[in-house]
């Protein structure tokens, strides 16, 4: 396939065309159709098509967005998982093939295969501006989330929206002003578990299934001294009296913990000194995924494996 440029003569590193610029450019229908079902082309939405590339789900998401908003009525406010991305907030990786929206004027809510309109109360105060788009404030967007989402992306929403300093009282109060929406009740229960320590969506969805397996409720972000008051450690999860520490190794752990001009290998390094420090200090250590953060009894076997095998700890 030709190289393609959009008709405003711009080239970004994977541009969108609509369905007229690619005829401009020579493309007939049938050639656009056969391009996508052999992926050199990808359907953002109905008339709208981008080259394929390797970027994140919730940056697809984004591009999603930008090509809704043009073709949508103007007044329709972007909710739910688009609000989420907007927002900047942790969403599960299976919504995101479709763009959310409320609709502010008089109709029904509608839906097509990449985008869903619903006819959702919504008040002038519950509207803000995120990126050139319109979209329900971060509070409503939380508590929208944690009334439909399941529990646990409910409690990874609201987690992380009070990590970054919302209130509880202001997720509680927002979530009054409508107490007959579908799902209010969950999303009571959402936010009375949230809580702001948590510093992931892996930590959190680990934090609900804990409680669902009965474990002995850990203290989060717990902090590791030596003998000298020195600090060693700070680790997702503690359990200080049983003598176990745990970690939510996610996929984005070692790129974070990487500093100016240094490779993978010495943060893993560094990682596995840490390791061996807490270990020498009489600390049983254990680390999961994503794949037991998903599955409680994985979860719950490696912990309490753990929980047998620490040492109880004096005061």
């Amino acid at each position: 396939m030709a190289r393609l440029t959009p008709s405003n003569g711009l080239m970004d590193e994977t541009p969108v065309w609509t369905a007229r610029e690619l005829r401009r450019l020579g493309l007939t229908n049938e050639q656009v159709r056969a391009k996508v079902a052999g992926g050199e082309l990808v359907r953002l939405r109905r008339g709208v098509y981008r080259m394929p590339d390797d970027v994140p789900p919730e940056a697809l998401h984004r591009r999603l967005i930008a090509a809704t908003a043009p073709v949508v009525d103007p007044t329709n406010v972007f909710s739910h998982t688009s609000a989420a991305i907007l927002h900047g907030l942790p969403v599960p990786r299976n919504t995101l093939g479709v763009a959310t929206m409320l609709r502010r004027t008089p109709g029904h809510g509608n839906g097509e295969t990449n985008l869903r309109v619903r006819n959702t109360k919504l008040a002038g105060d519950q509207v803000t501006e995120v990126e050139g788009h319109q979209v329900t404030t971060l509070v409503r967007t939380v508590c929208d989330q944690a009334r439909l989402l399941p529990f646990e992306w409910g409690v990874a929403t609201a987690d992380a929206a009070m990590h970054r300093g919302v209130a509880r009282a202001e997720l509680q109060a927002e979530l009054a002003r409508f107490p007959r929406l579908f799902g209010v009740a969950q999303a009571r229960q959402v936010l009375s578990f949230a809580d702001e320590r948590a510093e992931s969506p892996g930590e959190s969805l680990t934090r609900v299934q804990m409680a669902r397996y009965g474990l002995p409720e850990p203290e989060l972000q717990f902090e590791v001294f030596d003998e000298e008051g020195e600090f060693v450690a700070r680790c997702d999860f503690g359990w200080p009296e049983q003598g176990l520490v745990g970690e939510m190794d996610g996929e984005q752990k070692y790129g974070a913990l990487l500093k100016p001009n240094e490779k993978p290998s010495h943060v893993i390094m560094r990682e596995k000194r840490r390791e061996q420090r807490l270990r020498q200090l009489g600390w049983w250590y254990i680390s999961w995924g994503w794949l037991e953060a998903n599955d409680g009894s994985k979860l719950n076997a490696l912990v309490r494996d753990g929980l047998r095998n620490a040492l109880p700890r004096s005061a």
